[in-house]
Order: structure tokens, then sequence, then C-alpha cells
């Protein structure tokens, strides 16, 4: 399906009354056809409130959320982001240009190299559809906030300039789904723009794309990612798209992204360098110094992601210790990590977690990490059985603990019967029996992904009405002939009408499995966001099973009291006694849709934590980790700064067979 289609089709919804045919921008066929009198003003009201709506939309994006955005991500600790010096080559080479020969730029482009050449003039000569490679710390990524800056101020000028939104192709889906179908969706859930309006701005041409981290695929995920790309700008011709990728991993794929121009970023000189640290004056006169008497650190500065550390560890009165380490690099990064751990708040806690963090993140090829599934997805291998041991037992007490306390609370306090002793005797068995039952359902599903999940209230309860009808109809014919022939009163009889009990339950146990799990790329709206979905899952989902299995048990009850074996049986009245089977199948549906995943995401972050590899306080670390430029967050995600900072990070920790680390996927295939 294409966005045009797509699009229609949410408009058929909106205006779901409105038929076929248009007169103008106003459909009325539908009138003409039920013989009706049109009015168009009726109709046209919708779309003129949906346009303001737009508008209103648009300018608290272009004006609010996006420059808020751009602030956060230049934000480093001590200041806001350096201008800092860049050498750039403009060029056509390391882009595929089919029609070369009917360019109206043709003459710009014959030498397919200009050097002096801003992001932004490039920008605009490739008429938005530009590729930016550069080795890693050369400043790709604040070449992106560059255009990003550039184009809000121009969309602030003009209702219908392109809006631009930085997406990160790490977090790609994969082929198989539409690419323009994963912009529209991971736009949506990162800035809360609603699908239809994208939708709406893609077939105008009015989105702009500014994509980063094409380089943190794999090599596969790549090349299939690039013909993605490729497709998506042959369909979408007048969409702006800009691209950005480390120049080896780009190169090394085999082809060739289907845009107007590159821009290479190259590593500044040494003057460039000495007139940058010169012009911040006695402030970094250490710094000065050391460059005028180390040869190798002048030519290491010369990456803008290396002299940018540099800056911050001088101008916070630290000096990286070269004597220790011959690396340069190395130092300059520890000191960075060191100065920024020192800076974070008493009760934060730093460290260990942090590179633990990076090294999972490294070994899994990722750069995002939800602290909500970071102690499952980065739990070691030598804790994975101490982590199923606890969450089964969990689930068993989960169920089994209540059932018990309800049955022996109720069964000490029933009226004195023949059944009394029976059921003192159940509030120890059944439990257990429920519990076991617990203990295979959790099994299971121990390593399933974990997720979010989506609940639908009016959906459950549509599918639970529809299979009640029907059991009510068996039910009613096949009691109704029991009772009336005194056969319920049998021992056959008995069988049948445990036999119609189990029926008539079977609605809501059903009712038990509505719950649907997320895509595992469906990043939370923020940091415990996903807790809070599973907890509203399981507590929805617990509710709406108790409910329908007491209504329907007491209904059962009431209806079969005048036999014998069941009078007998009951302790209560069958409002009462419905409870002994609602608390445990209750139980049991929370389990089962979002209550395991509490269970098991719980006990691995005790095992984490007592080890050492999550922060206690894990919000407060995590934004203490963010406020000294350690981390950046992304929505219910965090990323590390820079690639090189979380490298350093996952080489401070190895050799201690921490990893590799659980794999959902693997661990799946091996069972």
């Amino acid at each position: 399906m294409t966005p045009i289609s797509f699009l229609s089709s949410l408009r058929r919804r909106l205006n779901s009354r409105s038929p076929q045919t248009t007169f103008g921008d106003v459909d009325i066929s539908g009138y003409f056809a039920a013989g009706r009198d049109i009015n168009v003003r009726n109709v046209a009201v919708v779309d003129s409130l949906l346009e303001k709506r737009d508008a209103r939309i648009r300018r608290k994006l272009i004006t609010k959320v996006l420059p808020a955005w751009v602030r956060g991500e230049e934000y480093w600790r001590g200041g806001e982001s350096m201008d800092l010096p860049a050498s750039m080559e403009f060029g056509i080479s390391y882009v595929a240009r089919q029609q070369l020969h009917r360019d109206p730029m043709n003459q710009l482009f014959a030498a397919e190299r200009w050097e002096s050449m801003d992001v932004n003039q490039a920008l605009e000569v490739s008429s938005g559809k530009l590729l930016i490679l550069g080795n890693s710390g050369t400043g790709k990524t604040r070449a992106l906030h560059k255009i990003m800056h550039t184009a809000i101020n121009q969309a602030t000028l003009g209702d219908h300039s392109p809006v631009p939104f930085y997406l990160h192709l790490s977090e790609w889906s994969g082929p198989r789904k539409e690419m323009w179908r994963w912009f529209v969706q991971s736009i949506h859930e990162t800035y809360g723009v609603p699908q239809r309006i994208l939708v709406q701005w893609l077939t105008d041409s009015e989105l702009m794309l500014i994509l980063d981290g094409l380089d943190e695929l794999r090599f596969r995920e790549r090349r299939e990612c690039i013909s993605a790309l490729n497709k998506f700008v042959s369909s979408n011709p007048g969409t702006q798209v800009v691209v950005a990728s480390r120049l080896n991993e780009y190169r090394d794929t085999g082809r060739k992204l289907n845009l107007k121009a590159s821009l290479v970023i190259n590593e500044i000189d040494e003057r460039q360098v000495s007139d940058f640290v010169g012009s911040f004056g006695d402030s970094l006169s250490n710094l000065n110094h050391a460059l005028g008497r180390d040869g190798q650190l002048r030519q290491l500065l010369c990456n803008p992601l290396m002299l940018r550390l540099a800056i911050s560890v001088y101008s916070a009165g630290d000096s990286p210790d070269f004597a220790a380490s011959g690396d340069r690099r190395r130092s300059i990064l520890a000191a960075y990590v060191n100065s920024a751990e020192r800076s974070m708040k008493r009760g934060a806690d730093a460290g260990m977690w942090l590179a633990f963090t990076a090294l999972g993140l490294r070994e899994q090829r990722r750069s995002l990490f939800c602290p909500d599934r970071a102690p499952v997805e980065f739990l070691p291998n030598k804790f994975k059985k101490l982590a199923e041991t606890r969450t089964l037992l969990m689930a068993f007490l989960f169920v089994a603990v209540p059932s018990f306390i309800l049955r022996l609370v109720m069964a000490l306090f029933a009226p004195e019967s023949p059944s009394k002793s029976v059921h003192l005797s159940l509030a120890f068995a059944v439990p257990i029996t429920y519990g076991s039952l617990a203990w295979m359902v959790a099994r299971g599903d121990i390593w399933a992904p974990a997720v979010a999940r989506r609940t639908s209230v009016a959906r459950s309860l549509f599918k639970f009405a529809k299979r009640l009808l029907g059991v009510l109809l068996v039910e009613g014919v096949m009691g109704i002939s029991l009772v009336l022939s005194g056969a319920a009163d049998d021992f056959l009889g008995g069988i049948c009408l445990a036999f119609l009990t189990v029926l008539a339950i079977f609605p809501a146990l059903k009712m038990a499995r509505e719950s649907q799990t997320l895509d595992p790329s469906e990043m939370p709206d923020r940091v415990g966001g996903e807790i809070s979905n599973l907890v509203r899952s399981t507590v929805t989902v617990a509710i709406l099973v108790s409910a329908a299995t007491y209504v329907t048990l007491s209904a059962a009850f009431y209806f079969f009291r005048s036999a014998s074996v069941v009078s007998q049986g009951m302790l209560y009245s069958p409002l009462l006694n419905s409870f002994f089977y609602v608390v445990p199948t209750a139980f049991i549906a929370a389990l089962r849709n979002g209550g395991l995943d509490l269970i098991r995401r719980g006990q691995c972050r005790r095992i984490m934590t007592k080890a050492g590899y999550f922060p206690r306080r894990h919000k407060t670390s995590l934004e203490e980790a963010r406020r000294v430029s350690l981390l950046v967050p992304r929505r219910g995600a965090l990323e590390f700064r820079h690639p090189l900072i979380r490298d350093y990070l996952s080489e401070c920790i190895s050799g201690d067979g921490l990893h590799p680390f659980v794999s959902l996927r693997s661990t799946q295939k091996a069972e």
C-alpha cells in the first residue's frame, strides 16, 4: 500500500458518512444516492477543523518540540555546543546518479569534488538529497544538527516548508516493513505526531528525513537498508532525505544511495587545532602548553570529537595522564569519563553499570538501550539459571499464596456443614495445584522478549459476550434436562454438572489470552513507561477475567443449586462460593498478561543490582549520566553520547566471565 492510498483510507474513516465522488473538495455522491439535500457546509467543516488542528500541531512542532529536541542533543556538560572547525569535501563520487547528464547542475558537479563548501550550502545545492560521510568523531551528527537548525528556521517562514525529523537507522525494523511505514511509525512514536498528518506531509513532500546511524547496522542489514532507502527515494522524489554514515562502513557495502551529492567530513589540520584552542585564551593554557610540546596530541586532536573532549577535560581543571598509557586517545576518554562520574551527584550510582551496559550494547551491535528492559536483555549467562529459578518460584507463590489465604479464611469462618472439613483440606491441596499450573505457564514464556503489551477492553468484552451466548445455549439445554429428569443426583449427573461448570468458565478463561505483545522495536515514551504499561495490562486483564469468571460461575451455581451434589458441596451461597475459583483464575490470567514479565524483570534487576551491574536508584543515576553528557535520551531509551565513549567503557570490563550476554532469540532457538 502506498502512502497516498493509506491516507485515503484514513480520510474515509474520519469522514465515514461521506461517500465516494467529489464536488470540489466535498464528497457528495451518497447524498445524491439517498435522495437527500446536499449540505456542503457541514461536510466542509470537518476538513476545515482538521486543517486548523494540523496547523496547530505543525506550529507546536517547529516552535517548541523540535528546538527543544535539538537543544537536548547539543547539550554538553560545562557549556553549550561549540562551533568546532571542520574540513569538508563536496562531490558525487559516493552517490548513484544514473541521469547525471540531465541534471541542470551538471556543470557544478563536473569536477566531482569541492573542498570549500558548508553543510548548509551542500544541502541547498543537492536539493535536500545529501549523503554525509566521515570517520568516527569527525562531526557527522553535528552536521545533521546544523541541518536541523536550518530546516526548523525555514519551516517557521512558510506553511509548506518541509518539517525536519531526526531518526536513527540503527533501530530500523528491516525489509519486512516498507520504509515509508517505518518512517511514519518512528516519527509518530518519537515526536507524537499523528500518523494521518505524517502521511499527508509525506504525500505533499512536506517532510524532511534526517537519518543517522546507517553504519550501526550489521553488514547485511546495511545493504538491505540502502536498497530500501533507494526504493523510497524513487517513490517519493519530492521528499528531502539526508543520510549520515561512517565512510568505511558505507563503502564496504558495495552499494550507493540514490541521492544527489555527498559531503565527506575530514579531520581538521594541526593549525586549525592550535588556532581554535588559542581562541579560549588563558582558560585553556594547560591544553595550549600540552599541544606545544606533544606532536602526537596535536595529531589526535585533529579529530573534532577528541578536541571537544579534551577541551571539556581541561576546562574542568583535569589533565589526562599520558604517562600511564601510551594511548593518548584512551587517556583523554578515561579523563573525560572520570571527570563526568565525579560530577554526578550523591545518590547516583556510577562506574561499573555504565561499563557493563556499554559492553552489552557493543556485543549486541546496538546503539540504544531501554532501562525498563536492560536487566533482562543484558543479564549475563552465569546468572541465567538463578534468574529462571527465582522467577518460577515467584510465579508459583504469586498464584498459590492468595489462593491459600482465601480458601483457608473462607473455610475457617464458614458455618458448620458436612463439607467444611473437605474444604479445609482443599485449602492446602488446591492452591498447590494452581501454583503448579502457574509454574508451567511461566516455564513456557520465561524467556520471551521483554516488550510492552496491548489490551483492548471493548474487544475482549465483545468476544466474551459472543462466546458466553454459545455456552449458555448448550448449558441451558443440558442443565434443564439433567435437573428435570432427576439425573443430576447420580454419579453420571455429577460428572455432567462438573463438565457444565467448566464449560461455564470457558469464555472467561479465553479472555486470559486477549492481550497482545508489541513489536520489540517499539520503545516506551519515557523511562518506566513500559513497566507502567505492563502493570496496566496485568490489572486490566485480571479484572476482566475475574469479573467474567464470577458472573458465569455464580450463574452456573445458582442454576444448579437444586441438585444435591451442588448444594452439599457449597459452603456459602452461589455468589460467595464463586470466589474460591475466581481469585486463582484471575491471578493466572494476570501472570499470562504481563505479570510474569514484571516478575522476571524484578528478579533480574535484583540480581544485577546486587552484582553492581545495574544502578540501585536507576532513575536518579540515569538522569545524572545524562546531565554529565555520558548518555543522551531517546524517548524511553538512552544511548551513549558517542560510540567512542561506549567502546571505551566496554573495554573497561572484560575477562571476568560476564559475557556473552543472554540473547533472548538464541535462547528461544536453543530451547
